[in-house]
C-alpha cells in the first residue's frame, strides 16, 4: 500500500506528519525586499520604512513579527513524525492538509468572561486575523479546513490567502449562528468533483436539534486524474454532558460520507470507497463513545447511560434506538435508500431535512420495513478506518 493510500485511509495516525517549514516563498521575498529597502533608507521621516524611536522601521517590524511567530511555532509545536510514514513510493500523491478552529470573533465577544485572563490586545480581531494568516503561511497547506469561520469574514480570508490559489467552500451554521465550516483547496492541484454540506439539525428529532454543520468534498488530483479523495470537516456540539447528541451527529456524518465516498463495487461485490480524510473540532476525549465509534468502527451503546454514554452498573440504560427510523439512517451508518446502489440518481436521495431543499427525498418505508434490526440493534458500526 502506498504512503498516500495509508495516509488517506488512516488520517488520524498521520495527522501530525509535518516538519518545521522555512519562510513561505512569497513572504521570504517580501522580507528580503523589506531588508533591502530598510538598508537603502536615508533616515528621512517621510520614507515609509524610516526608523521610529526604537530604531526599527515599520517594514522591519513586520519581518520581525513574522520571524518571532515562526520561532514560536517551531519551538511550541512539537511535530511528530510517524516512522512508517517516512517510506514513500515514487508514485505517491503528496499534499499537506491543515485543520484549524480559528474561534469566531462574535463568539469570543459573546463569551468575554472565558478570556478575562488573556491580554485584551491579543483578543482584537485585527490582531488575531494577522496571527492566523502568519500561522497558515507557515504551514502553507494545499487543503485548509477551518471551523468557526464567520460568514462576514469570508472575503477577508479569501483576500488574505489569495497567493495560495485557493477556492473556498463554506457552510454557515443553520439558524442565526454567525459562523460555520470552510474548506479551502488549491485549484491548481485539485479539481472539485462534488460536495455536500451536512446539516445536523433535523426538525422534530430531539438528538438532532443543534445547529452544527459539516462539509464533505470529493476531489480529483489534477496530476493523476484517476486518483480521487474525499475531505470532510465538521464542528460537533461542545456540551460535554451530551455525548448522545454528538453520537447522533457522527452517525449522520458517517452516512453522508458513505454516500459521497462510494465509488462502486469490486468484482467480489465488496464496496469500494475513495480515500477519505475526516478532520475538524469534534469536542471529544479519546475515551468517549463517539470517538470509539470513529476510531474502531463499532460501538455498543445499548447499556450506556442516557446522555453521557458511560457504563452505569444497574442504572437507566440508553436503549436500542439512537435515531428515529424516519431519517432512514441504519445502524451501520448508511442510508437505507442507498442499499442497492443501482440508480445513479439514487445517490442524491435521502430522508434528511436540508434548508436548501435541493436534495431529492427518498421513499418513506412502510411500517413493516421499519421494524428491522437494521434500525434497532443498540449498536453502531461503519466501514471507514479512521485511527
Amino acid at each position: 500500500i502506498s504512503f498516500m493510500t495509508r495516509l488517506l485511509r488512516y488520517p488520524f495516525t498521520y495527522s501530525a506528519l509535518l516538519q518545521p517549514l522555512p519562510f513561505p516563498p512569497t513572504l521570504a521575498r517580501a522580507a528580503a525586499s523589506f531588508k533591502r529597502m530598510s538598508r537603502s533608507t536615508t533616515g528621512s521621516s517621510q520614507h515609509s520604512s524610516s526608523p521610529d524611536s526604537s530604531g526599527s522601521s515599520p517594514v522591519n517590524k513586520i519581518f520581525q513579527r513574522y520571524a518571532r511567530q515562526k520561532r514560536m511555532s517551531e519551538t511550541c509545536r512539537k511535530w511528530k513524525t510517524i516512522p512508517s510514514a517516512v517510506r514513500r513510493d515514487p508514485d505517491d500523491v503528496q499534499f499537506t492538509l491543515m485543520s484549524y478552529n480559528i474561534l469566531a470573533q462574535d463568539l469570543l465577544e459573546m463569551h468575554e468572561d472565558l478570556y478575562e485572563q488573556h491580554d485584551q490586545v491579543t483578543l482584537s480581531w485585527p490582531h488575531r486575523y494577522d496571527r492566523l494568516l502568519v500561522e497558515i503561511n507557515l504551514v502553507r497547506p494545499d487543503i485548509l479546513c477551518l471551523q468557526e469561520m464567520q460568514d462576514d469574514h469570508k472575503a477577508q480570508f479569501s483576500s488574505g490567502l489569495s497567493n495560495f490559489k485557493y477556492e473556498m467552500i463554506f457552510k454557515k451554521r443553520t439558524g442565526d449562528k454567525p459562523d460555520g465550516c470552510a474548506i479551502f483547496y488549491r485549484r491548481d492541484l485539485f479539481e472539485l468533483v462534488d460536495y455536500h454540506d451536512v446539516e445536523y439539525y433535523q426538525p422534530g428529532v430531539k438528538r438532532l436539534d443543534r445547529e452544527n454543520v459539516a462539509i464533505i468534498a470529493k476531489f480529483k488530483v489534477k496530476s493523476n486524474p484517476s486518483q480521487s479523495l474525499v475531505v470532510a470537516t465538521t464542528h460537533l456540539l461542545y456540551n460535554p454532558r451530551r455525548q448522545d447528541i454528538r453520537l447522533a451527529q457522527v452517525q449522520v456524518l458517517l452516512a453522508e460520507l458513505d454516500r459521497l465516498a462510494f465509488l462502486g463495487r469490486m468484482e467480489s461485490g465488496t464496496p469500494k470507497y475513495a480515500p477519505t480524510i475526516l478532520c475538524g473540532d469534534f469536542n471529544l476525549q479519546p475515551y468517549t463513545a463517539p470517538y470509539v465509534l470513529l476510531t474502531t468502527g463499532f460501538l455498543q451503546y445499548e447499556n450506556l447511560s442516557t446522555n453521557t454514554l458511560e457504563p452505569i452498573p444497574g442504572g437507566s440504560s440508553f436503549g436500542k434506538v439512537l435515531l428515529p427510523k424516519k431519517l432512514g439512517i441504519m445502524d451501520d451508518c448508511r442510508h437505507e435508500s442507498h442499499l442497492d446502489r443501482t440508480e445513479e440518481e439514487e445517490e442524491k436521495c435521502t430522508r434528511l431535512h436540508h434548508s436548501s431543499k435541493e436534495a431529492r427525498v427518498a421513499r418513506t418505508p412502510s411500517p413493516e420495513e421499519e421494524q428491522t434490526p437494521s434500525f434497532t440493534s443498540g449498536a453502531l458500526k461503519h466501514r471507514f478506518k479512521f485511527t
